[in-house]
């Protein structure tokens, strides 16, 4: 009995390091207004097409589920610059400005 426990938790335990994930959330203003973009897309795999994009809601927030091994992503808006953010240990990214013409950094 005890050795099918045993088993068990360490299986549960492998799984859980196999499939770990993170969380991690932002809001997209933009570079002017400090407004929050709604709609704008967050995606992780730029090369892959079949990827949907996560869209930020309607005060630019969003969250955003990767594995570890992901490093960057990539944030597009209409009329706005694509932003490669390269992700660390942060899960929460706080405010992430994009910037469009007329913009200065």
């Amino acid at each position: 009995m005890i050795k099918k426990i045993n088993i068990s938790i360490f299986i549960f335990l492998i799984s859980i390091s196999i499939y770990s994930n993170k969380l991690i959330s932002g809001i997209i203003i933009d570079c002017k207004t400090n407004l929050p973009l709604p709609g704008a897309e967050v995606i992780f795999n730029k090369n892959s097409p079949n990827d949907e994009p996560i869209l930020s809601n309607f005060d630019g927030y969003f969250e955003l589920e990767i594995s570890e091994n992901i490093k960057e992503i990539f944030i597009r808006y209409p009329k706005y610059k694509e932003l490669k953010i390269n992700i660390n240990n942060n899960n929460n990214l706080g405010k992430i400005t994009l910037f469009k013409r007329g913009c200065k950094k």
